[in-house]
């Protein structure tokens, strides 16, 4: 059996798929509702201020339109972009939700804790950035 190494949020890079170009730039002042950002409400285009980020290249190549990019937290951090780990997600994904994952319906919150736990989701947030597209460009390299 092959065991799979622990991420180390020190020192392991988290992935997006995303265009080959360049990485989708998040809008700062749009709904901040992780739920509404998790299920994908509104469809491709709508806007948000997280990016989804994965700590599995694989996973994130699913989501790609063209390439895979990559950061690391301390860069991120470094940039004042907040961090949500996966951990923080899922403990803020019970019932009805908590602080920006509260939501009406309790189903559509545990269907969203699902996807996070499928998907490895942490979330980089950009709502207190001044200058998403060049933090954008700062942060991602192709992986």
């Amino acid at each position: 059996m092959i065991s799979k190494k622990k991420w180390k949020v020190s020192k392991d890079p988290l992935f997006r798929g995303d265009a080959k170009d360049a990485v989708n730039v998040p809008n700062p002042k749009a709904d901040g509702s992780i739920v509404r950002h998790v299920m994908y409400f509104e469809g491709p285009g709508r806007e948000t201020p997280y990016l989804s980020v994965s700590e599995e290249y694989d996973l994130a190549e699913k989501f790609s339109n063209g390439a895979v990019w990559q950061t690391l937290v301390k860069t991120v951090k470094a940039e004042s972009v907040g961090y949500i780990s996966q951990s923080e997600l899922l403990s803020l994904m019970k019932g009805n939700g908590k602080g920006m994952a509260k939501w009406p319906n309790p189903f559509e919150v545990m269907q969203a804790r699902r996807y996070v736990e499928q998907w490895g989701e942490h979330l980089l947030d950009f709502r207190e950035t001044k200058d998403p597209i060049s933090t954008t460009k700062k942060i991602f390299s192709k992986s």
